[in-house]
């Protein structure tokens, strides 16, 4: 459940059987957040973020969110105290995970002075690792999801629905991040914000631009992935 949640709001996510697994995982490469539950086999959620925190040292802190069917008081503190940074409750609704990946995922620094980069391959390894059949799923992965959204714009911006293409291009904008799609990513962003002001002239500027930017990042996909029917493009 909570992958296919993740999936619907545009994040990429590495998944782990047991708490012994997720360490190795966290590892071999570098991830910029974990969801771990409490209570798992092998070692426990609480053993998982010990042994996280003594690894870490002082260097970077990774953000640990806990996962918990227990809405007690006395249970978020035990978290808070394990050295968890914070937590859900179960069942996870939607817009509460949206809210807290907000929260303690770091929002990328764009460069005034240098284009984005339209398929930045250094930045999809930092946060699944180096594994190429790994790496290639995930792209095949987002750019059927690319293509879905773009059809959802455009359904959406045609029947004046300014709301519709927000929470489209809201979803697409961090799994173009985490990808490496930087420039679709940033006029996701654009987009999204434009859509909350209703400024119907940025927007269908903006619209002309994702449309280029799209082309682009698939051009790119398509050159290293190679086409596949089950990929099927949109003409847009």
């Amino acid at each position: 459940m909570i992958l296919h949640q993740l999936a619907l709001l545009g994040y990429v996510a590495d998944l782990a059987d047991n708490g012994r697994a997720a360490l190795a995982r966290w590892q071999a490469g570098q991830h910029a957040l974990l969801l771990t539950d409490l209570n798992m086999p092998e070692m426990d959620g609480y053993e998982l973020t010990a042994a996280i925190r003594h690894a870490e040292g002082a260097g970077r802190r990774l953000p640990i969110i806990a996962l918990t069917a227990n809405a007690l008081k006395s249970e978020e503190m035990r978290c808070k105290e394990a050295g968890m940074d914070d937590y859900l409750s179960k069942p996870v609704l939607l817009d509460r995970l949206q809210a807290m990946l907000e929260k303690w995922l770091p929002t990328p620094v764009i460069s005034a002075t240098h284009p984005l980069a339209v398929l930045d391959r250094t930045v999809l390894p930092t946060l699944v690792g180096a594994d190429p059949a790994l790496i290639e799923e995930f792209l095949h992965d987002y750019r059927f999801s690319a293509q879905q959204a773009a059809a959802d714009i455009h359904a959406a911006a045609a029947q004046c629905n300014w709301k519709g293409v927000g929470d489209a291009a809201h979803k697409l904008k961090s799994s173009s991040r985490s990808v490496g799609a930087l420039a679709l990513g940033e006029i996701c962003a654009q987009l999204e914000q434009a859509s909350k002001t209703l400024d119907i002239i940025t927007i269908r500027s903006f619209v002309v631009e994702f449309d280029r930017d799209l082309a682009a990042v698939l051009a790119a996909l398509n050159s290293e992935l190679g086409t596949c029917r089950c990929d099927p493009l949109l003409n847009i």
